[in-house]
């Protein structure tokens, strides 16, 4: 009697007009602290990508004209160096199960990551002949950047949200990725004029330095979510993976044609330093300046794959409400062929770009500045397209359980494989090697990835 008496007190006072009004403000409080939190992260996370994007560059695309045209580095000993500086890419799926297990200090974990980022990038170009310090240095370069991104990755994932909401997430990524990429190309045109004054190279370095400080701030300013994040649509695309049939067998070809996919670091190295032996001084400048047209074009891809993604989750919205109200399937067998669904979608627009990116490949091959230009333009934007839909596609596949980061930096081994494997083959080879051949070689192994995206699928049980 007493316990109903409290029942029925309580149900009043819940249904008292000043309880909702007071339960109302609480949530506008917590929506508005999402929000902001929301806000002020995209911020950070820009500025992080921002200045990652500025040292990628300066260490994908000049570093290398650096080494192996103004100093002359031996080709072999570099190669060398460069299967041991690679070696620390695999290290994502251990800090993937690191921020997994350990999340309370992934501030504090960014923040000095940041600055060891920015130290062991100014120590390793100014290191010149020095190989052995040169790749030590670049190796803790890439592992504090694999923790700065793992540890922004893992604060994505957790966040609850639709899957065309995490293409947008990724896209906003990519822009900043992007947008960063071209600083170099700009501080390249005012800092280097004599182009084989090391002087004025290590100038150049020191700008990017400078340019990518706003790193530390970002991350210092980085808030974390303190409350548990929402079931929801998370939970619901976790019980659609884990009922996807074959999901360890999709997991392993997955990987292989990620894998296969990233053909071209096997001429990716010497690339920019091809360019300058064959087109000379006003090629390489001219090709420095078009750069930034091709990152706006990669960011154009990104934003192509983007409106895909919401029209292929419209389509899939659809297909929810026919299963439900035509299809005599049991609920199991149901989220079985949404995901068949879904992976279906993915499959065929990464089919289609690869076979363009393959063909592109080829022609690059045969092509004089001009045509060369035009093809790279195209590459990118197509490149933006592929890679927003394979990342989306291992989200799925990897959001399954409770180490989700794990798996997730799992498959992303795949281009830490490419990287020790075929960066030190392009540069080794590219010494006796014409590169055009590299060109047509990176072009059939793309095509290879392929056959085990077209083994992919998913079997609705009996």
């Amino acid at each position: 009697m007493f316990r109903q008496k409290n029942k029925q007190t309580a149900n009043k006072s819940i249904a008292s007009p000043a309880f909702r009004f007071r339960w109302s403000l609480r949530l506008k409080k917590r929506k508005s602290e999402k929000r902001s939190v929301k806000k002020s992260n995209y911020l950070v996370y820009f500025f992080l990508y921002f200045a990652i994007s500025i040292i990628r560059v300066y260490l994908v695309i000049y570093l290398p004209v650096y080494l192996l045209n103004i100093l002359n580095v031996d080709r072999s000993q570099l190669a060398f160096i460069q299967v041991f500086i690679y070696l620390v890419m695999f290290s994502g799926p251990i800090l993937g199960y690191f921020f997994d297990r350990y999340s309370k200090n992934k501030k504090l974990i960014i923040f000095s990551s940041s600055i060891l980022f920015l130290a062991s990038f100014l120590l390793s170009v100014l290191s010149g002949r020095n190989l052995g310090v040169l790749g030590l240095f670049l190796a803790i370069n890439l592992l504090s950047q694999e923790i700065v991104k793992v540890g922004i990755l893992k604060m994505i994932i957790d966040l609850p949200s639709s899957g065309s909401v995490k293409d947008s997430k990724i896209v906003a990524i990519s822009v900043s990725l992007n947008i960063g990429s071209f600083i170099p190309s700009v501080l390249f045109l005012f800092a280097v004029n004599d182009i084989s004054n090391v002087n004025q190279w290590n100038s150049f370095f020191f700008i990017g330095f400078l340019a990518s400080l706003p790193i530390i701030l970002s991350a210092a300013l980085l808030k974390e979510k303190t409350n548990k994040p929402e079931k929801k649509f998370e939970q619901c695309e976790r019980d659609i993976t884990s009922l996807g049939g074959k999901n360890t067998l999709n997991f392993i070809l997955l990987f292989l044609s990620y894998l296969l996919i990233w053909s071209d670091n096997l001429y990716k190295y010497p690339f920019s330093s091809w360019i300058l032996t064959r087109f000379g001084k006003e090629g390489f400048n001219l090709y420095s300046l078009l750069y930034i047209v091709l990152i706006f074009l990669n960011i154009g891809g990104w934003i192509i794959g983007q409106r895909i993604s919401k029209k292929e989750n419209r389509s899939i919205d659809n297909i929810k409400s026919k299963i439900h109200n035509k299809l005599d399937l049991t609920i199991d067998n149901q989220a079985e062929a949404l995901y068949a669904f879904k992976l279906s979608n993915r499959k065929k627009i990464i089919a289609i770009t690869v076979g363009l990116y393959a063909v592109l490949t080829f022609l690059m091959a045969v092509s004089d500045f001009l045509f060369l230009m035009i093809i790279q333009g195209i590459i990118h934007l197509v490149s933006g397209v592929m890679m927003l839909n394979y990342t989306s596609l291992m989200m799925t596949i990897s959001n399954n359980g409770k180490y989700k980061t794990f798996k997730y930096q799992c498959l992303k081994i795949a281009i830490a494989l490419s990287f020790v494997i075929l960066i030190p083959l392009g540069t080794f080879f590219s010494a006796f090697i014409q590169i055009e051949t590299l060109f047509i070689t990176a072009g059939f192994l793309a095509l290879l990835s392929l056959i085990p995206l077209k083994l992919l699928r998913v079997k609705l049980n009996n």
